[in-house]
């Protein structure tokens, strides 16, 4: 009997990681303190990418704590 390997916890929790991940590094460094400070807003294109990789690791992560 084969198992569907992409609707298991581990599998879940690894695809939430990697987002994590790839949500960071698409970040530009100009999004963070720097703009609560100076009050410039340049959001481009990398920066959004990344801030949907990282809402989605924290949907996989919440569907992953609750998965039993």
């Amino acid at each position: 009997m084969e198992t569907n390997w992409l609707k298991t916890k581990k599998a879940t929790t690894i695809f939430a990681i990697v987002a994590l991940i790839g949500g960071f590094s698409f970040i530009a460094q100009n999004t963070t303190g720097k703009v609560i400070f100076e009050g410039n807003s340049t959001i481009s294109t990398l920066t959004i990418i990344g801030l949907l990789l990282i809402g989605c690791s924290v949907v996989l992560a919440a569907y992953s704590l609750k998965k039993r």
